[in-house]
């Protein structure tokens, strides 16, 4: 245990003030009295007074001699060799995300080629083209589109007529028979299974059969006899000319729409004036929906001109209304002939233009010319084997190039050999190549990693 300066006593000739000073302690003590005098502040801190103020020592002591000491503990001298090794790591961070992003884009490799194809005016002054419905090469081919429909109206009715008409309707006749087309004529016979006929109004041509299945062919069909027991709904037809014949059996009808129409009696009247108005707003306005109808189904590579198209109307029964109006009805069949897009191409790029057969020509713009009949449509689109049509008016003939074997050619292929290797599309008017990293200088070697383009034809 520690003692305390109580637990020294002195002997009785000293005392502690006896005790003998080290001469070092003498020399500090010298140089104690030599310093100046200090005043206690508060919290027992002594802080040194200048000799000007001694005797001032009521006075609060001056700070100032104390706030150079603080300051000079707060402000240190900075530590050198911060700043360079900071720039140091900057340095090779800039570096290391160069070299990475060098590696990225060096993977990343792609190209794109933009061309501008060859292109030339076409001019037509009413020339004469045919088309075929079957035939070999250097012939253009046609097909005929048929879409029906049918619209009704209100007009104001006048009186009541005695009417005595047959029932009437549309059936789809098949001809599972031959490859061949089959031909009825005329007034044709069509026997419902409980013995009813209907009869056809005009000669028919049933396309053959084929390996999706029977050839088919919509036409309308008239009750035998007036009277609205004809007034039936959909049913299966039978031929009764072709019994004991094999064909018996593979030619054959369907309803599309129920057999309406037939009566025998009186019904509300209509002027004839009302009648002719309500035809002529019937007809313009089914003529308007069956050539939409009718385009919005031609598939994509196929083309359809309205103008060379026909429409046979049809009267339907009235039908009865409330007041003093009555329905009056109108059927409409359209038949269009419709071209392949490049069947037309090239055939008139053979009639237009001298260019061999390997290069390959489109017109994306046909609607710009006009087409119409030579002479008067076709009693029957459906069964003309042979169409002349004349054109006129000005469009653009494009030539087709083979991109997918454009992107093969350019595969790994240095890009100062872009020049040689179009050389072999002369379909090709000009071109630019960009390639991706800017400091590649070949193609990929994959097609896939190459983007064609193909500039607008100005």
């Amino acid at each position: 245990m520690p003692r305390n300066v109580e637990d020294i006593i002195p002997s009785s000739k000293r005392s502690i003030r006896d005790v003998p000073i080290p001469e070092d302690r003498r020399h500090r003590s010298r140089r104690a009295e030599d310093r100046e005098p200090v005043h206690e502040g508060k919290n027992g801190i002594e802080i040194p007074i200048h000799k000007e103020h001694v005797e001032e020592e009521v006075r609060e002591p001056v700070r100032e001699t104390v706030l150079p000491r603080m300051k000079a503990s707060m402000y240190r001298e900075p530590k050198k060799g911060n700043g360079s090794s900071r720039k140091g790591i900057w340095i090779a961070a800039a570096v290391g995300l160069i070299v990475v992003v060098f590696a990225v884009f060096s993977f990343m490799r792609s190209a794109t080629l933009a061309y501008t194809p060859k292109s030339a005016p076409l001019t037509f002054s009413n020339d004469i083209l045919t088309a075929y419905k079957t035939g070999g090469d250097g012939i253009l081919l046609f097909s005929v589109v048929k879409i029906s429909d049918q619209k009704g109206l209100a007009v104001q009715a006048s009186g009541e007529t005695q009417v005595s008409r047959k029932a009437s309707g549309s059936i789809i006749v098949y001809n599972n028979a031959s490859a061949a087309p089959q031909t009825l004529v005329k007034t044709t016979r069509f026997q419902t299974t409980d013995g009813k006929i209907y009869r056809v109004g005009q000669d028919i041509s049933i396309p053959g059969k084929t390996s999706a299945g029977p050839g088919s062919l919509e036409i309308t069909v008239t009750a035998d006899q007036p009277g609205e027991s004809y007034n039936i709904g959909l049913t299966d037809f039978t031929l009764p000319g072709l019994k004991g014949d094999a064909r018996f059996s593979t030619i054959y009808a369907r309803s599309k729409t129920p057999m309406t129409g037939g009566l025998v009696g009186t019904e509300k009247g209509v002027t004839p004036e009302a009648l002719a108005a309500g035809k002529t707003s019937l007809e313009a306005s089914l003529k308007t929906e069956l050539i939409e109808e009718a385009q919005a189904q031609v598939p994509a590579d196929f083309v359809l001109f309205p103008s060379l198209s026909t429409i046979a109307y049809a009267d339907l029964p009235q039908s009865s209304s409330t007041g003093s109006t009555v329905n009056i009805n109108e059927k409409g069949d359209f038949f269009g002939v419709i071209f392949k897009r490049s069947d037309l191409d090239e055939y008139i790029k053979d009639k237009k233009l001298s260019l061999p057969a390997s290069q390959t020509i489109a017109i994306p713009n046909l609607e710009d010319l006009a087409f119409s009949f030579s002479g008067s449509a076709p009693d029957n689109l459906l069964t003309a084997t042979q169409i002349s049509f004349q054109v006129s008016g000005t469009t653009t003939a494009v030539w087709v190039v083979d991109e997918a074997a454009l992107k093969k050619d350019l595969s790994g292929q240095s890009k100062n050999d872009l020049g040689s290797i179009l050389k072999n599309y002369p379909g090709v008017a000009s071109a630019d190549a960009i390639i991706r990293p800017f400091w590649k200088t070949s193609f990929p070697s994959l097609p896939s990693d190459i983007t064609i383009k193909k500039n607008p034809v100005k």
